[in-house]
């Protein structure tokens, strides 16, 4: 087997071991099946009903592409919602997080990556795609939706294990992650809104849509999980968009009312230097070497 070409991704229950997350603290990370790693999102937690259930996200590095699939109850264009601002509630925007810092330091910081790919939703940004230097804004309440992850726990039937999916499986970790440890101890002041959109950044790539035989054909596998669902589809991107010395990275979305959402936790792989670069490094390592065996010569 080719291991350039095998996924990278970090798993615990099908492996076990554990990263440490982007918080210091010891975490599993999701669960690696067929070089795919998945975050399994309880069920039953999405507010509203099946519809605005999310069931798991999961994603695979190649040589040359990550893919991302996602099963649930929510078609990618949407529910039809008469209460929503455009009559229409689906998927709020994808976040990758390379920083090792909370969602909110990371976004502040610039450090915060961002893919629009449901092109019917209320993101600011109008077109899909993957973005850099990504800031993030909600769109929940115009969608019928939480105006805070509070709002959401406070509905104690959706305040359970793994709702954010396995990786965030608590809670605190939800808050921790989001907000920083300072809101997370403080749960008076956790009326912070649900950031579930783009709001601007630098764009950076389009994606490449997948359906459910593309996503099969490249080993993804829900049913493994058992958390299969009726709306299952995906993308890829190219594997350079993202930074080329890898490392570990939270992804993480939610709805665009916030009734549900999943996190996953991985690490990707470092990308060599173009070959032209390696080349230019060649020709100058090289001369560099014949000007040091001139200098001994003349010694």
């Amino acid at each position: 087997m080719n291991t350039n070409k095998v996924s990278k991704f970090i798993g615990s229950a099908a492996v076990a071991f554990s990263l440490i997350s982007m918080l210091g603290q010891p975490a599993n990370a999701g669960q690696l099946h067929n070089d795919w790693n998945y975050g399994i999102d309880a069920f039953g937690d999405g507010s509203g009903g099946a519809k605005y259930d999310i069931k798991g996200l999961a994603m695979k590095e190649t040589a040359d592409s990550i893919f991302v699939a996602l099963t649930g109850g929510t078609p990618l264009a949407g529910n039809e919602d008469a209460r929503a601002a455009d009559n229409n509630v689906g998927f709020g925007d994808l976040f990758f997080n390379f920083s090792g810092k909370d969602f909110t330091t990371a976004m502040n910081d610039g450090d915060l990556f961002g893919i629009r790919f449901a092109g019917t939703n209320d993101s600011p940004v109008n077109r899909t795609g993957v973005y850099q230097n990504v800031t993030a804004t909600s769109v929940a309440k115009e969608n019928h939706g939480y105006g805070s992850l509070k709002q959401y726990y406070n509905h104690k039937k959706f305040d359970k294990i793994n709702t954010q999916g396995t990786d965030l499986a608590s809670k605190a970790d939800v808050y921790e992650y989001l907000y920083g440890s300072t809101v997370a101890q403080q749960p008076k002041k956790n009326n912070t809104p649900i950031l579930n959109v783009i709001q601007s950044g630098r764009f950076l790539g389009d994606i490449d849509r997948l359906d459910e035989t593309e996503l099969s054909n490249a080993g993804l596998d829900f049913s493994h999980f058992e958390a299969y669902d009726s709306h299952t589809y995906g993308f890829r991107f190219d594997r350079a968009l993202l930074p080329r010395n890898g490392g570990s990275f939270v992804s993480h979305l939610f709805l665009e009312c916030g009734n549900d959402g999943v996190a996953l936790k991985g690490n990707l792989e470092s990308v060599p230097e173009p070959s032209g670069l390696a080349g230019i490094a060649g020709i100058g390592l090289t001369f560099a070497g014949m000007a040091l065996r001139r200098r001994q010569l003349r010694g």
